[in-house]
């Protein structure tokens, strides 16, 4: 595996986090560092292929001290998610880098900042961007995370830019402050922030920017359900909108309310959520949304997971009386032999209907995994796996627009011990 530190280049960052990142490595040299453990299934090498988390790193937990640091790569993997081979992921979507974090007053204060970049494995154009000697500034990402604790109250605050280019979640910018209570099973927390895309200012598109303001209220004890109660407001507008491009405004409140239960071997949450939104720009144009969600996931054996999830959601609009419903469902399985053994297979179908008949969709899809990891070859571990993807759009309205599509893979990745 190549140097983490490897394709990296820092001389784009902002000079404030620049600084802060060197004072983090020059902590480091009276620091722990952070050792690894091996899964124990498939293992961490290729772990990444199949899941959605966003980082994976290599750490281990510390004895309190009056400072620390820890410093570890970061790994990441474009998730495989099969629809069709001409919309394919190239295998070599992967991103690497270093996080840093440090904590002071035994823990009463910590941060931590990452930054990362695509690897360099491909002349691939990436979002339109050619691959060129060394990471773009597009396709580089950055992110700092403060938090503190004082008794039951939590607070902290998240930095987080990324480049069109990036393969986890690209072209984001995100600042946010929060602020979290914890008393018994009683749980208060509130967040405000702000995101917005077109990080590069694409004068071909809008940026599209959002400000939020969150509060929730929650209740948690052992062998009890839990309970959640949440309400956010959102505002969205664009900025630097192309010529020909209407401009967006618009405002939203919505208010959750979430039952859940954690059992032995499985869990369950139920969800409903009313809002209404307003067209900031043309006066009148309202609409309220009603959204109830079911989420479940059992483990009848320690190797296999089941998980299905049921939605519908309700529009109506106000200054038409327009009604769309859309219902949903799916269902997940996991199957782990054994390290070397991963069968994973998803279905879906979800519909929308709009009462004045103008709207009639239907969706069907589904994909299967099956991939093994082999023995291996001198210097190389190889991984081979085949998937298939299934999809299905009607729209019963324009017949001829009907599209069907059915694809399959064999795909062989070898990677060094």
């Amino acid at each position: 595996m190549p140097c983490p530190t490897d394709g990296l280049k820092f001389r784009a960052m902002p000079r404030v986090l620049r600084s802060a990142l060197m004072c983090v490595l020059a902590l480091a040299a009276t620091a722990t560092w952070g050792g690894g453990q091996d899964a124990p299934q498939i293992s961490h090498r290729w772990a990444s292929w199949f899941s959605s988390h966003d980082v994976q790193t290599d750490t281990k937990a510390e004895a309190a001290a009056p400072y620390q640091v820890n410093l570890a790569p970061t790994f990441y993997t474009a998730p495989v998610a099969l629809a069709s081979v001409r919309s394919l992921t190239p295998d070599t979507a992967r991103t690497q880098g270093f996080l840093g974090s440090a904590t002071w007053l035994k823990g009463m204060f910590s941060t931590e900042m990452e930054v990362a970049a695509n690897q360099e494995e491909s002349d691939t154009l990436v979002s339109g961007l050619p691959a060129q000697a060394g990471p773009h500034p597009s396709a580089r990402m950055m992110r700092f995370g403060f938090t503190g604790s004082s008794g039951p109250l939590r607070y902290g605050m998240t930095y987080r830019d990324a480049g069109q280019a990036f393969y986890n979640a690209p072209d984001q910018a995100l600042r946010e402050m929060w602020g979290e209570w914890k008393q018994g099973a009683i749980g208060l927390r509130t967040a405000i922030g702000r995101q917005w895309n077109n990080l590069g200012g694409d004068p071909t598109r809008s940026r599209v920017e959002q400000t939020y303001q969150r509060i929730g209220l929650s209740w948690n004890t052992p062998a009890w359900p839990n309970l959640s109660l949440t309400y956010q407001q959102n505002m969205l507008r664009s900025a630097l909108d192309p010529i020909g491009v209407a401009p967006q405004r618009s405002g939203s409140h919505t208010i959750e309310a979430a039952l859940g239960y954690t059992g032995v071997s499985w869990t369950a949450r139920l969800a409903s959520s009313y809002g209404f939104s307003a067209d900031l720009i043309r006066p009148g144009a309202k609409s309220r949304v009603q959204t109830e969600t079911l989420t479940a996931s059992f483990r009848p054996l320690t190797t296999l997971t089941i998980a299905p999830t049921l939605g519908y959601r309700v529009e109506r609009q106000d200054w038409s009386g327009v009604r769309t419903d859309q219902p949903s469902a799916s269902l997940t399985l996991h199957y782990r032999q054994s390290r070397w053994l991963l069968i994973s297979a998803m279905g879906n179908y979800s519909s929308m209907r709009s009462s004045d008949h103008l709207v009639d969709l239907e969706n069907i899809g589904g994909k299967g995994m099956l991939a093994w990891e082999l023995e291996p070859v001198r210097d190389w571990t190889p991984l081979l796996s085949l998937e298939a993807g299934y999809n299905l759009q009607v729209n019963r309205l324009l017949p001829s627009t009907q599209t069907e599509d059915l694809s399959g893979l064999l795909r062989l990745v070898l990677a060094r011990l």
